[in-house]
């Protein structure tokens, strides 16, 4: 919404501590949640970003509208959430569950996945974007999954091996739409959530 210029009003919510609120608001009470003008909401990411993107001339959207351009772009976009989806799991494992119930063998194999996702990416070898000459929703999601991981889970992240994507993800971040939205690691503090140790336990 910063990118394309789109007044909007932001309220912060945490799906553990407003979690009665949240279900208020999606019937699943997970975040983001768009409410629109006339008091409708749309849930999920990808469905707010693919209206969003309806707004705005085709020249500007994030996911092109041509093929072979589009599906390209989005099969970046769906490696890259699913990235995020995996590394949400693995760090709901230590930072929600109780020692004793955590499952090394559902870790290990979340981490695998984390591991192909992150390798598969890196191997796009970013120059400037992911796929073409400008940003799209491809590099917006695999940014945002990059700052994720190096603020949730930075012992998983290897800079040496993923060079090309910590770059890219230190251009995205430069660009003023994601200084206007930057990480707070105090609203994260304030969800329940902490980034994880160097020297946490491994199973």
């Amino acid at each position: 919404m910063h990118l394309h210029g789109m007044p909007f009003e932001r309220r912060v919510l945490s799906v553990f501590r407003d979690f009665a609120e949240m279900l208020k608001l999606n019937p699943l009470g997970k975040v983001p949640v768009l409410q629109l003008d006339d008091g409708e909401l749309l849930f999920d990411s990808r469905s707010i970003l693919d209206y969003l993107d309806g707004l705005v001339a085709p020249d500007r959207r994030l996911v092109p509208a041509e093929e072979p351009h589009r599906h390209r772009v989005l099969r970046i976009e769906a490696v890259a959430l699913g990235l995020t989806e995996k590394l949400y799991e693995r760090i709901f494992e230590f930072a929600r569950r109780d020692p004793a119930k955590r499952d090394p063998t559902v870790v290990q194999r979340v981490e695998q996945q984390i591991a192909s996702a992150i390798s598969w990416l890196e191997g796009l070898r970013p120059s400037p974007w992911l796929y073409g000459d400008r940003l799209t929703s491809a590099d917006l999601t695999t940014a945002i999954a990059l700052t994720y991981m190096q603020e949730k889970a930075p012992v998983l992240l290897r800079p040496k091996s993923y060079g090309s994507l910590v770059a890219h993800c230190a251009r995205c971040e430069s660009l003023s739409a994601f200084a206007s939205a930057a990480y707070s690691a105090d609203e994260a503090r304030r969800s329940g959530w902490a980034p994880e140790s160097a020297t946490h336990p491994r199973p």
